[in-house]
């Protein structure tokens, strides 16, 4: 399904990586009161990832709505599809429009053969953006080191966040949806598949942290136990970890928990500066500080703050 003009279900950190790294058209909100710009448009995206059960209603009506309106569906919700709800599916095909679900239980069955050929060798390196937990910055990292290591590399993405498919990741599993013991071969398959492309370095964006809570019933994210699926099935060359704190301590503590489990360095750090902003002149210094203290790069995808530094170390590594 092409998606070229859309109008968002809801204003958030998926709408916010649509904005800055899509190439589609965004023309408002869906449950924004003053965010729906009086035009048309070819696609409905439902961008809300986590659904209480209240609000599981409201996503069934708002899709069949906008159906009605001749628009496709994508569909974000994790735990919920279009695929199965038997009046979507009807809908669907009354008024002649598509619907595509990011979630897909059965994607094991996909890459199970590209999972087997990995297990020959991967020929690209690769590295994975492992987090210190949610909101971190994994999926920034992951595009912004795809962009500028692709000035030099020929550079491929496995993403498994909802909308890495229309921020041009070439594969994307979103892994806490399949039965657990498919995960890291889904993963790696993936992988195989993007490295079948002749990519130099395939960039692995990850979920959670490894310390997140896996008992959250009912939400779809799966905490540490989705993280640890990710880190093990990429078989990481590198590792960055994303972080979402300026403690040394916790960034060390997942640093060294990260390279014992996967026998693989953690060669950079970069901070999600959106939770730093009053910081001023200190926040370059407290980069400074993480970097010294724990001897590898740190830096700020957002602001660019030792952007271009970061990325030498990582070409002179690989």
């Amino acid at each position: 399904m092409i998606v070229r003009c859309a109008k968002l279900s809801h204003k958030n950190k998926v709408s916010a990586g649509l904005e800055r790294f899509s190439s589609i058209e965004i023309v408002g909100y869906h449950f924004e009161d003053r965010g729906y710009v009086d035009k048309d448009y070819d696609t409905f995206i439902w961008t809300k990832e986590i659904l209480d059960p209240s609000e599981i209603e409201v996503w069934e009506r708002t899709i069949v709505e906008e159906m009605g309106k001749g628009k496709n569906v994508y569909n974000m919700a994790r735990l919920y599809r279009v695929a199965d709800k038997d009046e979507l599916i009807s809908t669907a095909e009354e008024y002649g429009v598509k619907y595509f679900d990011s979630s897909d239980p059965q994607a094991f069955q996909r890459y199970r053969d590209y999972a087997r050929l990995g297990l020959e060798g991967i020929d690209g390196k690769i590295i994975t953006v492992m987090g210190t937990g949610r909101r971190s910055g994994k999926f920034t990292t992951s595009l912004i080191l795809k962009r500028e290591l692709s000035r030099y590399l020929d550079v491929g993405c496995v993403g498994t966040e909802p909308h890495s498919k229309l921020c041009n990741m070439e594969e994307m599993v979103i892994p806490q949806v399949i039965p657990l013991c498919h995960v890291p071969s889904t993963i790696f398959g993936a992988i195989k598949k993007v490295d079948l492309k002749g990519r130099d370095v395939i960039v692995v964006s990850s979920q959670t942290g490894v310390f997140s809570d896996p008992l959250e019933v009912g939400t779809g994210r799966g905490g540490g136990v989705t993280s640890l699926s990710i880190l093990y099935g990429s078989k990481p060359d590198y590792i960055i970890l994303a972080s979402d704190t300026l403690d040394v301590g916790e960034i060390e503590r997942h640093i060294k928990v990260l390279e014992s489990l996967s026998n693989r360095r953690v060669i950079g750090v970069t901070v999600n500066g959106s939770k730093f902003k009053d910081l001023d002149n200190g926040y370059r210094e407290a980069l400074d500080r993480i970097s010294r203290s724990l001897d590898i790069p740190v830096v700020d995808m957002i602001r660019g703050i030792y952007l271009e530094e970061f990325i030498e170390d990582i070409l002179h590594m690989l």
